[in-house]
């Protein structure tokens, strides 16, 4: 148990100096911290110590007095870690808010959210204490007074408030590296410090009307990264034009006058890439057919929410919420759940994710495309990270191509990827990276109807030419000719795949980088893998040998190739050489155990892991096979 619980702690809050007061006299958790890069100490051997962080484990133990004992004997501690199983949860919340703590901005994931109850603290819980001055000037029972219009809600307990946060926790899955996010209507600006603890953002702004309430938020959660101010949201003035990667805001349309002009301002503000995660309420009305608060100026349901999103923005998800206590259904348990778009059940709140039109961006502001995690200022991009040099619309990068950034409907982004192979300039890396995408999409669904569909747009590609010698266009070619071998592999056309394979492995991944390399190795080995199937042993050592050279060449490759600037490194460039270098191994193996092919074939293909030339696409292979075995269809 010491170990699971010394990794939650330091993937939450990271590693650091801390004190574990603990009901148990074992101190193997105080190794493990160690083990984790913590300086670590039990209580008893840290007397006169200051650390940073408390860890309070009271399992087995109900009164609460302990807890403001242990606080009281560490004054420099800024940040609790509580493990109490007996105590309630909501008359211990109780004692550390009047103490001068709140719930941390990390402490609630979204996948806690539906296992947590108002009386019994989680397995871990974490809490941080409030800047003196800012605990000193509002007390709990003064934000109480207005929390008919906001609250912080990391100084609540209960459902409610967590229903609150986690929505916040759930947009953060949505913030992408480097990323700008605007909280719009902030409030007490918790939301925006859940977005900041979670996410790879790079800058986070709180807005809110009352400049009383951007004070509040400022001198609580303000810091490094993140800021609060006052603003009209239904107007953002002062907030350039395509400026924001990420627009999150909760609870808000519902009272602004003009909610359809507020989301006209937000599609002014977001970039053609960016995205907005909003919530309202779900039908929320009396018998008159309006909704009782008094704040709310609107009663929604999904059709006009989304028929109002989808005149400026992508649907892109939906989801529901509900909590005890709710207004409407009051007894409904805990829920956060992705939902179909054409469903209509009964639920508190809705959360929609769209994204904006990249097609919608104007010249002006392709030419000043900057991404916001690779962006220069004054220096040369690598070439992988150099998409405004190659793309006509960089914009669709991040919205198309990128994995773990994309469009996450497959329908939508299947449509998007299908309106550029067929209206994008014919060797642009535009249209190679949507050929791609369509390409996989039907390699993952299995769709043999479609794969002479999408030869055929390979190779209309390929006869397009180089668009000038592009690097970008030279990655696409590399990768549909992989792609090709695999779909011909699908359609059981060995030789037609050995072909493709063949022109993938000869493709020059120096024109892109060494990390292309991955494909032409890839290519390699399972060009080698068909010629055994034939029974051409010669033919595989040969496609394995060149394999392990491809991968040692790639390792050879310049430093600047590879992760650009080394004070400044990309963050994926030696990870996915590794990958080179691995699938390189793979090439290795086969070509080491080749005397088991001749004796045990099984015993052979044991040797070599194939996941490894395309993890990704296992990962969703192996989803897909589980959601089959449970019925749930695809």
């Amino acid at each position: 148990m010491s170990i699971q619980f010394a990794k939650a702690i330091v993937e939450r809050i990271g590693a650091g100096s801390m004190v574990h007061v603990g009901a148990s006299e074992d101190d193997a958790l105080v190794r493990e911290l160690a083990l984790n890069g913590c300086r670590a100490r039990r209580a008893e051997d840290a007397v006169g110590e200051a650390f940073d962080v408390i860890i309070l484990d009271l399992a087995g133990v109900s009164p609460i007095a302990p807890i403001l004992r242990v606080l009281s004997g560490f004054k420099s501690a800024d940040t609790l870690v509580l493990r109490c199983l007996e105590v309630n949860r909501w008359e211990g919340d109780q004692v550390l808010f009047a103490a001068g703590w709140r719930r941390h901005p990390a402490g609630l994931l979204t996948h806690e959210y539906e296992g947590l109850n108002d009386t019994a603290y989680g397995i871990v819980n974490f809490y941080q204490r409030i800047p003196a001055a800012a605990a000193a000037r509002w007390s709990v029972e003064d934000l109480q007074k207005d929390r008919g219009l906001h609250m912080d809600m990391l100084r609540e307990s209960g459902s409610r408030a967590d229903a609150h946060v986690v929505r916040y926790s759930l947009a953060a899955e949505y913030v992408r590296p480097g990323d700008r996010v605007l909280d719009c209507a902030c409030g007490l600006g918790y939301g925006a410090a859940v977005l900041a603890a979670l996410s790879r953002g790079a800058d986070f702004l709180g807005m809110d009307l009352d400049p009383e309430t951007a004070e509040y938020a400022q001198a609580n959660y303000g810091g490094p990264g993140l800021r609060y101010a006052a603003g009209d949201v239904a107007v953002l003035e002062g907030v350039a034009d395509s400026s924001i990667d990420l627009i999150v805001s909760m609870e808000t349309l519902e009272h602004v006058p003009d909610w359809e002009g507020a989301l006209a301002a937000f599609r002014r503000v977001l970039k053609p890439d960016g995205r907005v995660v909003c919530s309202v309420p779900d039908r929320w009305m009396d018998e008159t057919g309006e909704d009782p608060n008094p704040h709310h100026l609107h009663v929604f349901d999904w059709d006009k929410l989304a028929q109002g999103l989808g005149q400026h923005f992508i649907l892109e998800s939906k989801y529901v919420q509900s909590a005890p206590g709710g207004f409407k259904l009051p007894e409904s348990p805990r829920l956060l759940r992705q939902w179909p778009m054409e469903a209509n059940d009964d639920t508190e709140w809705l959360l929609a994710v769209v994204s904006a039109n990249p097609f919608a961006a104007d010249e002006a502001q392709i030419a000043g495309f900057r991404h916001p995690q690779f962006a220069a200022d004054g220096a040369s991009l690598p070439t992988v990270v150099d998409f405004a040099g190659s793309y006509d619309n960089p914009y669709l990068y991040r919205t198309l191509i990128q994995m773990g950034e994309r469009l996450r409907d497959d329908d939508k982004l299947f449509r998007l990827a299908l309106m550029i192979a067929e209206n994008a300039r014919a060797d642009s890396p535009d249209r190679g990276g949507a050929i791609t995408v369509l390409g996989y999409r039907v390699l993952e669904g299995r769709s043999l109807d479609d794969v002479p569909n999408v030869i055929g747009l390979i190779e209309s590609y390929e006869a397009a030419g180089d668009n000038g010698g592009d690097a970008h266009t030279a990655r696409w070619r590399i990768s549909h000719a992989f792609l090709a071998g695999k779909l011909m592999e699908l359609t059981g056309d060995h030789a037609g795949a050995i072909a493709w394979y063949r022109k993938a492995a000869e493709l020059d991944w120096r024109a892109f980088s060494p990390l292309l390399a991955t494909k032409t190795v890839a290519a390699s080995f399972f060009e080698g893998r068909l010629h055994l199937t034939a029974g051409d042993e010669g033919a595989a050592r040969a496609c394995f040998e060149a394999g392990v050279r491809e991968a040692l060449e790639a390792a050879r490759a310049p430093t600047t190739e590879v992760i650009g600037d080394a004070a400044s490194p990309l963050p994926f460039g030696l990870q996915e050489l590794a990958e080179v270098i691995d699938m390189g191994s793979q090439c290795a193996s086969a070509l080491a155990n080749l005397p088991l092919w001749r004796r045990s074939p099984g015993l052979f293909a044991r040797q070599i892991d194939t996941r490894r030339f395309g993890l990704a696409s296992w990962a969703k292979d192996l989803e897909q096979e589980n959601r089959r075995l449970a019925g749930v269809g695809f």
